[in-house]
């Protein structure tokens, strides 16, 4: 097809109409379509790009109003590629209320949005030419009950947002960054000193995935201008740039809807109209309430094959016009998950497909202080939290309170203004836990986690024990805690800290025991639950020198940690845990951010008023969390999501206020119930949404509907390995399994169901016009049982023809058949022209056809069975197959932190050596004042201690070989006893489909033995009574004169 108008605007008032021939044009794609839209200013090649992506010379016009352009996908044949293509706009003031429509239309309608602009001057500038945006969450609402969370919510449905940059000179240091960073959209741009509302940080905000490609001039000679005909040759480096944008854009997923529901052409016509109509009247467009409207009552359908010849998708019913018309067969589809209002448990279980956030407008509080004292979860940001379904940065700070903790995270944020509450008077302002959910700067598809917590020694508070836990939450929650001091690190600074030697108090790692610490804990398992720490100094002024040379921040903070001579080993306490549970640690120190007069209206300041000093460790403090704050993941390596940090949150704040030592091991196990329980479901769901795409029932083959089911269950098997995690004893993952058979039945019966409804519908509509005729008695003449059965044979001849009947069709031509029978005899009994001898004849020609049939049946029956068993099989290796990749990954992991837990032991032994090397000195003085010893015995004393020493760090170290050998033999040996069991369940359910296949294949058999008794005992009897008179014949008494 050509590309038709979509939407065009009216001319007398500015108002849009869809063209009803493109809706039309759209209703005839049934495949999941990728939709590309295209935006941007007049004259900057819009039309040229996207004929590029379609493969053509010149396609799209350059008309006004949208339109669009039909084509099969190049790389995915089970889709349908949509291009979007609408006018341009200009700098001069226009119609922005019809501008601003078209964006939208195309921001709703695409999978991935391309906003293309020249390279003139800045080229930010570029992007903030694309005022339309700011009225973006205004126009389009996700959920209306939560129209504060809007931005938050619609980062989930929005498509991708895709710059190309056109007639960008060259630039290495550009291509170099954009390379390193797989096309950033953010890398390319200047810090962000825009306010919140400008084109670029609405674009940041709202759109999940932003990336930028650039493109040079398409000419060949270099030159600016109208772009070159399709007969002039391209510009190398532009097709090379062309080609990496192509294979980016078409490798997007298709369009999905609220819900993540994959849409085909009849629901993006139905919703394009809908929109439409919402526009033109100015109201706003509730994305979650018009696709439940759309979705309820209505039978929108994907999978249908496409037209070889690129045109509209066929219909499987759409046979030639020398073929029978039939009815359309009854498709079988997956109905999608819903999304509905967010629900409020205490343990949310989010559904799979759940949306990715992209930003908080602002922080909520997540755990807050009740009158009472209590700690309670605050359950709106808690329902917020669960919705996360992308990995998480989680970075805390946790400090005494008014030492400018909030405005250090704010920073962090990137913002200058709002954010984290400040406070400016003595009384503590940050009250509980605060939560601010961003998308991360550096990272696509992580979400960035910032807690603020309430500061520490708040002599109003009058508990101290709350401070603990509000510590103790912060270093559980987070990945990288940062703790915020003023001045520096002394010995006062470390007594503060003396919440970090309490820690092991008010957590224990074992699930067995009653206290806190239990007996075989030591400091490294807690490291493995523990985060990264980084220490911030404020109100730095001292120099950074040691024994007259200068020294980095970090080696401050050692220094500052070191145990010191005779010094008590209770002031030592904090230091001495500092070190065993934080090995990784970090320090930065910043000088005042402005003068003493300026703080009370800190987040007021641009940034030109603040002090250099603090702005460039700031800086440095910021690009560190950025670059190295590593995801939050539990022990094995498991990543958490979201959804798992607010269910962790939950366990932790449950365990307190019920009196009891949260216990990381218990918390953990109950995070992977409820995260194994949902990995299960997702995986069905992946399993349903891939059926979805590549079902179109009924099948012609058992083998074939067996191939989609492989495909489907290996898509649903990756899922659930991706999100499963402490399911040693395979519970889940055969749960699973006992989904996927019950499903693959399930989809057997439908497949069979499908195609005994389509070849009923064939058979009903071929043989109207014999029962027709034998209502009218036209074969109740002489001869009329041979027309009936011509006509009969053309019926089946006729039938056989028709395509896309399915695996049923033999049987249901076989149960039709019989139906007829009783017609048929009456048909022969009245046949005058036909003797005894020859309707016998036909009967027993009439059996025996039966009979050929039922045995064909049988040997179908016995091949579907076969069949069946090898795809059991095949399941079997591949649950086999990919529970042995995960073993083998989780085997990695234990290895990686168990080399973790060694480096921290063997760094504990090196601060005991260079305590011992300390006290060597002493020794050695002690050693050569002892007069009852001789120059000999005080050698051989110096040998003994020396080789005690490294005794007990060879004891050390093979110890913890032995726990890590330990380890690994336990998941071998618990992957070699999942294995045995898979086997004898697969050997099971072999033994019992074979049975049940051996009942049906034995009734086959009795019905085929039944029709071939009832055919030759007829033939029995003839013979019988032939022989009967030839004995009658020779022993009747001869006449002897006839003889003669």
């Amino acid at each position: 097809m050509e590309p038709v108008c979509l939407v065009e605007p009216v001319p007398s008032s500015g108002a849009l109409q869809v063209n009803p021939a493109a809706l039309g044009l759209l209703r005839g794609l049934t495949r999941p379509l990728h939709v590309l839209a295209v935006f941007g200013p007049c004259g900057t090649g819009k039309s040229f790009l996207m004929d590029r992506l379609a493969g053509q010379g010149e396609g799209f016009p350059r008309s006004p109003g949208i339109w669009v352009w039909c084509l099969p996908h190049p790389t995915q044949p089970d889709q349908a590629l949509v291009l979007l293509d609408t006018e341009g706009f200009t700098e001069q003031e226009g119609d922005e209320t019809k501008l601003s429509r078209l964006f939208v239309l195309n921001v709703l309608l695409s999978s991935v949005f391309v906003y293309n602009t020249r390279s003139e001057g800045d080229p930010q500038r570029q992007l903030d030419r694309l005022t339309y945006v700011r009225d973006l969450p205004r126009v389009v609402r996700v959920l209306d009950e939560f129209s504060s969370e809007n931005s938050f919510l619609l980062s989930s449905v929005l498509p991708d947002f895709v710059w190309c940059l056109r007639d960008v000179a060259p630039d290495p240091c550009l291509d170099e960054v954009l390379e390193a960073t797989d096309h950033e959209l953010d890398s390319a741009l200047s810090s962000p000193q825009d306010s919140e509302d400008s084109p670029s940080s609405c674009v940041q905000r709202l759109f999940p995935c932003r990336k930028l490609f650039h493109f040079c001039s398409p000419r060949a000679d270099g030159g600016h201008g109208k772009p070159p005909a399709p007969t002039d040759q391209l510009h190398p480096m532009f097709q090379e740039q062309m080609g990496r944008f192509k294979d980016y854009a078409l490798s997007r997923s298709p369009k999905t809807v609220v819900g993540k529901r994959v849409v085909d052409g009849a629901f993006l016509a139905d919703f394009l109209e809908r929109v439409v109509d919402l526009l033109s009247r100015d109201e706003p467009v509730l994305l979650n309430e018009l696709c439940s409207d759309l979705q309820e009552g209505s039978d929108y359908s994907v999978g249908y094959p496409m037209d070889p010849m690129g045109g509209a998708p066929l219909r499987r019913a759409a046979v030639s016009s020398a073929q029978p018309s039939v009815p359309e067969p009854k498709m079988e589809r997956v109905v999608p998950l819903q999304v509905s209002r967010p629900a409020l448990p205490v343990l949310a279980k989010v559904a799979p497909g759940t949306a990715q956030p992209g930003a908080m407008e602002e922080p909520m509080c997540l755990i807050e202080n009740s009158p009472d004292g209590e700690l309670q979860l605050n359950q709106r940001a808690l329902a917020l939290l669960q919705s996360v379904s992308q990995p998480v940065v989680v970075v805390a700070i946790a400090g005494l309170y008014r030492t400018g903790k909030s405005y250090l995270l704010n920073r962090l944020a990137g913002k200058d203004r709002g954010g984290f509450s400040l406070g400016a008077t003595v009384q503590s302002h940050t009250k509980g836990i605060w939560m601010w959910c961003l998308p991360h700067p550096r990272r696509a598809g992580h979400t960035l986690v910032l807690l603020d917590t309430e500061g520490l020694g708040d002599v109003e508070k009058g508990d101290a024990k709350n401070d603990v836990w509000i510590f103790t939450l912060a270093v559980l929650l987070s990945g990288t805690l940062v703790y915020n001091s003023l001045g520096t690190i002394d010995q006062r600074a470390l007594e503060q800290l003396h919440y970090v030697t309490e820690l092991t108090e008010h957590i224990k790692v074992k699930v067995a025991g009653e206290g806190g610490r239990q007996k075989g804990e030591d400091s490294a398992e807690f490291v493995h639950f523990f985060p990264a720490f980084v220490w911030a100094v404020r109100d730095f002024t001292l120099q950074l020198e040691l024994d007259g040379r200068e020294i980095t921040e970090d080696e401050y903070l050692e220094n500052a940690l070191k145990r010191r001579q005779g010094q008590p080993e209770k002031l030592d306490l904090p230091k001495k845990y500092l070190r065993q549970y934080f090995p990784s640690r970090k320090c930065f120190v910043f000088d005042r951010p402005a003068p003493r007069c300026d703080l009370a209206r800190l987040d007021e300041l641009p940034e030109a008023a603040l002090s250099p000093d603090f702005l460039e460790p700031a800086q440095r403090f910021c690009s560190h969390i950025h670059q190295h704050a590593g995801t939050k993941t539990l022990p094995g390596g498991h990543v958490v999501t979201g959804t798992l940090l607010g269910n962790l949150a939950v366990t932790y704040v449950i365990a307190i206020r019920s009196g009891a030592v949260p216990c990381m091991e218990s918390a953990v196990l109950a995070l992977a119930q409820i995260e194994n329980s949902a990995a299960v479901g997702e995986a069905v769901a992946v399993y349903e949404e891939q059926l979805e795409w590549r079902a179109a029932l009924p099948t012609e083959s058992v083998q074939e509907l067996l191939e989609v089911h492989a495909q489907c269950e290996r898509e649903a098997l990756r899922a659930f390995m991706a999100r499963a995690f402490k399911d040693d004893e395979q519970q889940y993952q055969q749960q699973l399994k006992d989904k996927l058979d019950s499903k693959r039945a399930e989809l057997c019966h439908r497949n069979e169901e499908a195609s005994s409804d389509r070849c009923k519908a064939v058979l009903m509509e071929l043989s109207q016009e014999l029962e027709e005729r034998v209502r009218e008695g036209s074969y109740s003449v002489p001869g009329g049982y041979q027309r009936f059965l011509a006509d009969q044979r053309e019926m089946v001849e006729k039938y056989q023809r028709v395509p896309w009947k399915g695996i049923m069709a033999a049987e249901v031509l076989q149960e039709f058949l019989k139906s007829k029978e009783t017609v048929a005899q009456a048909v022969l009994q009245t046949d005058q022209s036909l003797t005894d001898r020859q309707r016998e004849i036909e009967a027993e020609r009439a059996r025996a056809e039966a009979a050929e049939r039922e045995a064909q049946l049988s040997q179908e029956m016995q091949a579907k069975t076969e069949q069946l068993l090898q795809d059991q099989t095949r399941s079997h290796q591949e649950h086999v197959q990919q529970l042995t990749a995960k073993m083998e990954q989780d085997r990695k992991q234990l290895l990686a932190e168990q080399e973790r837990a060694l480096a921290l032991k063997l760094q504990a032994a090196e601060v005991l050596q260079e305590f011992l090397k300390s006290k060597e000195t002493v020794a050695q003085a002690v050693l050569q004042t002892d007069q009852s010893l001789t120059d000999r015995q005080r050698e051989i004393e110096a040998e003994r201690a020396r080789a005690e020493a490294a005794e007990r760090e060879a004891q050390r170290s093979q110890e913890m070989q032995a726990k890590t050998e330990q380890l690994l033999q336990d998941q071998t040996r618990s992957h070699q006893e999942h294995v045995q069991q898979l086997t004898a369940k697969m050997e099971q359910d072999r033994k019992q489909l074979l049975a049940e296949q051996e009942r049906a294949l034995a009734l086959k058999l009795q019905e085929q033995e039944r029709l071939l008794r009832e055919g030759f005992r007829g033939e029995a009897a003839r013979l019988e009574q032939q022989m009967q008179s030839l004995r009658q014949e020779m022993n009747r008494p001869q006449d002897t004169c006839s003889i003669l």
